[in-house]
C-alpha cells in the first residue's frame, strides 16, 4: 500500500535508539515525506504530566516553550538552527518532529572523542557558525539561554553545526530575574545580583563554551 501525502514515520527498536532527556524522549526515526524524500529525523515526546514552561503562539494558544521558540526561530530560515519539521498534540503529550543531520553528534561528545578538546582551527569554524545562529535568534526575539556544547549538533563530515534544545529559552525581555539553563554557564551577575540581561548572558555562555572546546575543561 502506497503512503498518502501525509507524513509517515517508521521507528527503530527503542532499546537501540532511545534515551531520556529531561522529561522528554527522543527516538531516531525515518521520515517519509510526499512519497518521495526519505531522511532521518528525531521525534521528541514532551509529556503533559511533567512540569514545563509555556509561551503563547499566535493561532495555537499556550504551548511548551521549546515548540514556540523553534517555530519562531524557523519562521525565517537559518541553516545553523535545527529545523522543526512538524508537531502535534495528543491528550498526554506533544510530539515534535525535528531534522536529524547525519552523521552527527553533539559537540560535547565530539570533542571527547577528539581527545577532550578541539583544535583552534576547528573551534573557529564552530564559533563563527554559533554566532550566526545566536544572531538569528536575537533577530527573531529569542533568548536561547542554554548555550553549551551539549546543545550544539555537529555534522562530523562537514563540521556544520546546528543549535538546538530551546527548552530553557524565552522571548527577549528588558531583564530576567529567574534562571533557566545550566548553572556552570550562567553569568556572574546572576549569582551576585539575582538578575541578568539577554545579550551579556549569551556572550558569557559563548565564552564558557569557547573555553571548554579549546581547553577541554570548564574555566570555573
Amino acid at each position: 500500500m502506497e503512503p498518502d501525502t501525509t507524513v509517515a514515520m517508521f521507528l527503530y527498536p527503542e532499546n537501540l535508539l532511545t534515551f531520556e532527556e529531561k522529561h522528554a524522549k527522543l527516538i531516531l526515526a525515518h521520515f517519509l515525506h510526499n512519497q518521495i524524500k526519505c531522511c532521518q529525523v528525531a521525534i521528541k515526546y514532551v509529556s503533559k504530566m511533567m512540569p514545563y514552561g509555556k509561551l503563547q503562539l499566535t493561532g495555537y494558544g499556550w504551548l511548551p516553550i521549546e515548540i514556540v521558540l523553534m517555530v519562531l526561530a524557523n519562521a525565517n530560515t537559518c541553516t545553523k538552527i535545527l529545523k522543526i519539521l512538524d508537531w502535534y498534540e495528543d491528550p498526554k503529550r506533544y510530539v515534535v518532529i525535528l531534522e536529524r543531520p547525519e552523521p552527527c553528534m553533539d559537540l560535547e561528545e565530539f570533542s571527547s572523542k577528539q581527545g577532550g578538546h578541539l583544535t583552534e582551527v576547528e573551534v573557529r569554524i564552530v564559533m563563527f557558525q554559533l554566532m550566526e545562529a545566536l544572531q538569528h535568534c536575537k533577530s527573531q526575539g529569542i533568548l536561547h539561554r542554554d548555550v553549551k556544547p551539549e546543545n550544539i549538533l555537529i555534522q562530523t563530515d562537514t563540521y556544520h553545526i546546528k543549535l538546538f534544545d530551546f527548552g530553557c529559552g524565552d522571548l527577549i525581555k528588558e531583564y530576567y530575574n529567574e534562571f533557566a539553563g545550566t548553572r556552570k554557564y550562567a553569568p556572574p551577575e546572576w549569582f551576585t545580583q539575582g538578575q541578568y540581561l539577554a545579550d551579556p548572558a549569551t556572550v558569557w555562555s559563548v565564552g564558557v563554551t569557547l573555553y571548554r572546546l579549546v581547553c577541554g575543561c570548564l574555566a570555573f
